[in-house]
């Protein structure tokens, strides 16, 4: 069996395996088996796995007092070397730009909730995806912008490697880990801030699963294609 390595960011790492979502559901459907760590972990060796995502994190990319995250880039960039591919999401596609010379800063446009995408990539839809992120990332010297909006870079492709700045990976249950790190004072600030309604949100990812699912899938195929 082929191995797909997630790294997350949380202490608790059984929350950790929850927010890898339906990319993980998607890997062990497509025969990989499912690897998620802490980049505190003892990693495995980049080319002993088939591929690498880099979940979110409530964190900054760019807060280099992390002390997990110098060796976090440091993995990621002996993965780059090594040849084996990795996917990054919103806080992992801060990171991988980061590492492949982008900058990562305050975004002027935070997103929070379904935001739609422009997409010039047959494997990422153009719509709604999900986000929550006050920081970007800019595309990193010699990759291609392949999504956008008008708040910011969205996607871009390095050679095998995609970073993303929305989460195509949501679900009821991950975002129901994601809860479990706030307080309701912050949801009354999203609420006040942004206008979301964070049960309301919660609900749509319900209800919209399947579809969500789908087009998590179809993105990840596509990744796996570069």
């Amino acid at each position: 069996m082929t191995t797909a390595l997630f790294l997350a960011h949380e202490d608790d790492r059984s929350r950790g395996r929850a927010e890898a979502g339906s990319l993980a559901v998607a890997a062990r459907t497509r025969g990989f088996e499912v690897v998620v760590a802490h980049p505190s972990d003892d990693l495995p060796r980049p080319e002993t796995v088939d591929f690498v995502t880099v979940l979110g994190s409530a964190h900054a990319a760019d807060d280099d007092t992390l002390p997990w995250l110098a060796p976090e880039r440091a993995y990621i960039a002996e993965t780059l070397a090594a040849g084996t591919p990795i996917l990054g999401v919103c806080f992992g596609g801060q990171v991988l730009s980061r590492v492949l010379g982008g900058v990562v800063d305050r975004s002027p446009h935070p997103e929070i909730g379904f935001v739609s995408v422009d997409s010039s990539c047959d494997f990422i839809d153009s719509g709604p995806w999900m986000q929550w992120h006050f920081d970007h990332f800019t595309v990193p010297p010699g990759a291609t912008l392949v999504a956008d909006n008008a708040a910011n870079a969205q996607a871009f492709v390095s050679g095998r490697n995609l970073g993303l700045q929305f989460h195509p990976e949501i679900t009821a249950g991950s975002f129901a880990a994601w809860r479990l790190g706030w307080t309701p004072e912050s949801e009354v600030e999203v609420a006040r801030d942004f206008d979301i309604d964070v049960d309301a949100l919660a609900r749509r990812i319900t209800s919209d699963a399947a579809d969500l699912e789908r087009r998590c899938a179809r993105l990840l195929d596509g990744f796996l294609a570069l």
